[in-house]
C-alpha cells in the first residue's frame, strides 16, 4: 500500500510540474500588444509595444514615433495564473516611461486570462491587454 501511495504522489507531482513548465514555456516568447479593452467597452488599438518573457527576465520594447525604440527591463514571476513584473529602477527614469508604462513604483501584477502558442490575454484592473505571438 505504501508503494502505491508513493507512486501516486510521484505521478501527481510530475503532472503538476509539467503543467507549470508548460505555462512557463508558452509564456517565454515575444508578444506584440495589439489592443487594450477597457471596462467601459472602449478598445484602443496598439502596435508599438512588445513584451518579452525569458527565464524570469522581462523587457518591454516600445517603438517611438520617430521610429527609434526604447526598452524597459525588469524581472517577472509566474505564480498560478498571475504574472508579477518589477521594472528595474533605471527604467523608471526614462522620459518615455509615463507614456508607455506608467506603472506605479514600476510594478504590475497581471492575471493571465488566456495563453496559447499564438495569443495571450493579460488582465489588470478589469482592462484586458491582447497580445499576439511575434
Amino acid at each position: 500500500m505504501h508503494i502505491i501511495r508513493t507512486i501516486a504522489v510521484t505521478l501527481f507531482a510530475a503532472v503538476a510540474l509539467t503543467a507549470c513548465n508548460d505555462t512557463d514555456s508558452r509564456l517565454e516568447n515575444k508578444w506584440q500588444l495589439r489592443s487594450y479593452e477597457f471596462p467601459d467597452g472602449r478598445t484602443q488599438r496598439e502596435d508599438s509595444v512588445f513584451y518579452n518573457f525569458q527565464s524570469g527576465s522581462f523587457s518591454a520594447i516600445c517603438v517611438l514615433p520617430d521610429a527609434n525604440y526604447e526598452t524597459f527591463y525588469g524581472l517577472y514571476t509566474l505564480t498560478d495564473n498571475e504574472i508579477s513584473i518589477n521594472l528595474l529602477p533605471e527604467s523608471l527614469q526614462s522620459p518615455n516611461y509615463q507614456r508607455y508604462m506608467a506603472w506605479p513604483e514600476g510594478q504590475r501584477t497581471f492575471t493571465l486570462q488566456q495563453l496559447n502558442t499564438n495569443s495571450m490575454t493579460l488582465v489588470y484592473d478589469k482592462t484586458l491587454l491582447h497580445f499576439r505571438s511575434y
